[in-house]
């Protein structure tokens, strides 16, 4: 694999790196940090805090990403990626096959969680540095995991170093399976989610929301949905009636 780090190089359909906004921050960053592992580390700090998580639809090219500045953890790996190689530094991705209904944690929820398939597909970044592959994951933003990370173990704040992996904090039991780096993941970027989770989807991107900006005065998972219930009226009144309601069934 070390012998066609050309491949980790290239430019795909959603790894647009020869986009104006990606050289545009590529040339920024590579101007500032001449140190190949300085500029990788400020490149993934770039992604990891600038790129809100969301859930839902990943079918966004890595330029698309930027512009929205907010996407899946696929889509952030996939935005690092385009960045890592727009300065020439060989990177691809990571998938591991998750316990979907769990991967998320105790924060997750319930409502939401058991509609998820039971298994889920995860996506973090690979950097070639130092004559080795390291793994790193920008999928949660820092506020997000600061406001969270005193009830969610697994959205505690990634650093990384730029020397060893920083990966979500995952229970060992709920990852069944992890690959090596792969050059590409065009395949998923095309698979289109299901019709059927629109609602779920709509309810988790507002949960993430309210924790974002509420998670820190929140102490427990009960005063979690009891808050979150009682901010989705007052802010998002139709989809608190159809929440409670119908039970998120879309």
């Amino acid at each position: 694999m070390t012998n066609n780090l050309e491949a980790f190089l290239k430019e795909t359909e959603f790894c647009d790196y020869k986009h104006p906004s990606i050289q545009a921050i590529a040339g920024s960053y590579s101007r500032k940090y001449k140190d190949k592992k300085e500029l990788a580390k400020n490149l993934f700090y770039f992604v990891r805090d600038h790129i809100h998580y969301s859930v839902g639809n990943w079918q966004d090219k890595a330029s698309e990403t930027l512009y929205k500045r907010h996407g899946t953890c696929t889509n952030s790996a996939n935005l690092l990626v385009a960045l890592l190689r727009a300065v020439g530094i060989p990177s691809g991705y990571g998938i591991f096959k998750v316990h979907g209904q769990k991967y998320f944690g105790p924060i997750a929820l319930s409502k939401i969680s058991k509609r998820v398939s039971a298994k889920s597909t995860h996506v973090h970044c690979y950097v070639y540095l130092d004559k080795k592959w390291i793994k790193c994951d920008p999928s949660d933003d820092e506020i997000l995991s600061i406001n969270t990370q005193h009830l969610n173990p697994q959205s505690s704040v990634i650093d990384w170093d730029g020397s060893t992996d920083a990966i979500l904090k995952l229970e060992p039991e709920h990852i069944l399976f992890t690959s090596e780096p792969k050059e590409d993941i065009e395949h998923l970027f095309r698979k289109k989610q299901r019709k059927s989770l629109w609602f779920a989807v709509r309810i988790g991107n507002l949960y993430i929301k309210f924790l974002r900006h509420n998670g820190s005065g929140i102490n427990s998972m009960e005063q979690s949905q009891k808050e979150f219930n009682r901010w989705l009226k007052e802010r998002y009144f139709f989809d608190y009636l159809l929440y409670n309601i119908i039970d998120a069934v879309a």
